[in-house]
Formats: C-alpha cells, structure tokens, sequence
C-alpha cells in the first residue's frame, strides 16, 4: 500500500517496511487483555491504534484510576477500563496531531 508524496517537485514513495507491514494488517482496535483472549482483564489491556500498541491500565485502586498509554504520551483519569476504551480512538487521534505538529 505505498503512496506517493510530491514535495516541490520531488517525489517520495512512501510504503511500510517489513514489520510495519505486519502491524498494520493485524486487527486494529481490538482489545486483549494479559492472555491471548483475555478481553475480561480490568488491569491491563492493549490494542493496535494506527499499527501501534495502547495500553489501558489500571494504575490505582483510586475512582479514576484507569489510564492509557500511546506512543510515548498518556492520558489518565478514568473511571474504568471500558471508559478508557472509548476514549482511546480520540486519544490516539489527539497524539498523533500532536506528533505531526511537533514536525517541523
């Protein structure tokens, strides 16, 4: 799946490698828990989000003590681990503006 970029003329043929390629066709925004099936586990669960892993944990036993983890960023304060699972797709939306605004 490449594309191609024009950059003033110069174009760039943009395509993932080897490894991206195999995280990109995986299922994304499914989540799993510790085990292989384990969408139960209200400790720690992940999902592919672009191709790249988030993590919703439970980080205390305190109300609001879910949070996610992306790509180096974090948002935390959730009531619960199904609440932090809806907020991920914006979240995730909200990094990566982030990331690209952090290019210059």
């Amino acid at each position: 799946m490449p594309f191609l970029f024009d950059n003033n003329g110069s174009t760039m043929n943009i395509q993932p490698s080897a490894g991206g390629k195999l995280s990109l066709e995986a299922p994304q925004q499914v989540w799993r828990g510790s085990g292989r099936d384990d969408v139960d586990n209200d400790v720690m669960q992940s999902a592919l989000f672009a191709g790249q892993e988030m993590i919703a944990i439970r980080e205390s036993e305190a109300p609001n003590g879910f949070g996610l983890r992306f790509l180096g960023f974090k948002s935390s304060g959730f009531r619960a681990m199904d609440t932090a699972k809806q907020a991920a797709p914006e979240f995730a939306r909200r990094v990566l503006n982030r990331m690209a605004d952090m290019v210059s």
